[in-house]
């Protein structure tokens, strides 16, 4: 039906979307993104119906390519196109909004150090005034202060020995009731003198589940090879 009343020709689309912005700037609404980003795509496809009009034979070009239903077809397929684009822009600007507090160092802004030439230092000092540099240097520097740090001396007989007693008054442990409460290195030594007792026959171990707690408990006298030998 437009097509029909209005040639298309004599349409000043310049005028149109200049008197578009000026309405939009005067309700306060150049902020919407929406629905200028809609006008911009009906815009743009009038555009392209009136550069199409401007060739020879486009007239029967146009009625045959673009009936109301394909431009509304192509219209919607363009306004899908568009969502996307501006689902990807939304999550861009919480990255960035998300980001916003941290400060990157631009590297070029920092001034660098650059060493004199070699031509224009040699020979200015003498070799012995460096040694005495050097030497002053390394004597200023005293060792590092470990009062702080506790030293932990545990061996691994020890802990089999452990080991040994406690089952020898109980016949079985839990490994968390037993050295729960102690140093990360005395656990991770008992663990190994546990593997050790195993390997030899003494003991016998299970556990329900990974990472869980372990059950000592002694091995059967009959049990062991050297019994039934």
């Amino acid at each position: 039906m437009l097509k029909e009343e209005i040639d298309l020709l004599e349409v000043p689309l310049f005028e149109v979307i200049t008197a578009y912005l000026e309405e939009m700037d005067a309700a306060g609404a150049a902020g919407y993104w929406d629905e200028m980003t809609e006008f911009l795509l009906r815009m743009s496809l009038l555009v392209e119906v009136k550069s199409r009009l401007l060739l020879p034979g486009a007239y029967q070009e146009i009625e045959d390519e673009l009936t109301p239903e394909e431009a509304r077809d192509q219209l919607l397929a363009r306004l899908f196109d568009y969502s996307k684009f501006r689902a990807a822009s939304a999550q861009l600007r919480e990255r960035g909004e998300a980001s916003a507090s941290s400060v990157y160092r631009d590297p070029l802004s920092q001034a660098r150090r650059r060493l004199a030439p070699l031509e224009s230092v040699a020979g200015t000092e003498d070799a012995m005034d460096l040694r005495d540099c050097l030497v002053r240097l390394l004597e200023s520097k005293s060792p590092p202060d470990t009062s702080h740090i506790t030293q932990i001396k545990v061996e691994l007989p020890r802990q089999i020995r452990i080991i040994r007693g406690v089952l020898a008054k109980r016949g079985h442990f839990s490994f968390n009731r037993i050295f729960g409460g102690e140093q990360p290195l005395v656990q991770a030594l008992s663990v190994f003198a546990l593997l050790d007792l195993l390997a030899r026959g003494e003991i016998r171990v299970s556990q329900r589940e990974a990472f869980g707690d372990i059950h000592v408990s002694t091995r059967e006298v009959e049990s062991r090879p050297e019994a039934r030998s």
